[in-house]
């Protein structure tokens, strides 16, 4: 997918390069795009629990791994791309460590994992995700290995 160029996406679409570019002005814009697609499907699909339900963050994860586990191939690519767009320019995205935040937020203490500061228990877990969603998305884990790894990330308790 790094191959990809408007002349080739426009030849597979059946269609001209200057409707690609009408709607895309560049590869990154579609990726961008895509990549877009994938964390609002993750997002409209946010578990039907309460934020404070200790059961939450496990659903979230696997709201998360269904949606990136679909598509692995392009999803994999998308993950290295928007990690590369967000580092070298304004591509910005919902942060899912705000929504771990909140749901940490939410619940007691003592059913928080790894910490019971929500702040802390949140850059913990989203760190060893982010590790864990990297690995998968350079090749290193494969789709099992990934699930099992950021189910793990989910379920990480105080030492």
């Amino acid at each position: 997918m790094f191959d990809l160029t408007m002349q080739r996406l426009a030849a597979d679409a059946g269609l001209s390069r200057q409707t690609i570019y009408r709607h895309f002005p560049s590869v990154q814009d579609i990726f961008r795009a895509l990549s877009d697609e994938v964390i609002s499907e993750i997002y409209s699909n946010l578990p039907d629990l309460p934020l404070s339900d200790p059961n939450y963050v496990a659903a979230f994860v696997d709201v998360a791994l269904s949606v990136f586990c679909e598509d692995p191939k392009v999803v994999r690519v998308l993950v290295l791309a928007s990690a590369i767009g967000r580092a070298t320019s304004d591509w910005a995205q919902v942060d899912p460590e705000d929504v771990l935040l909140s749901a940490l937020s939410a619940m007691p203490p003592a059913n928080r994992p790894v910490s019971p500061d929500p702040s802390v228990a949140a850059r913990i877990l989203i760190t060893y995700f982010r590790g864990a969603l990297y690995g998968w998305a350079a090749g290193f884990l494969s789709d099992v290995e990934f699930a099992k790894e950021v189910r793990k990330a989910g379920s990480l308790t105080i030492a």
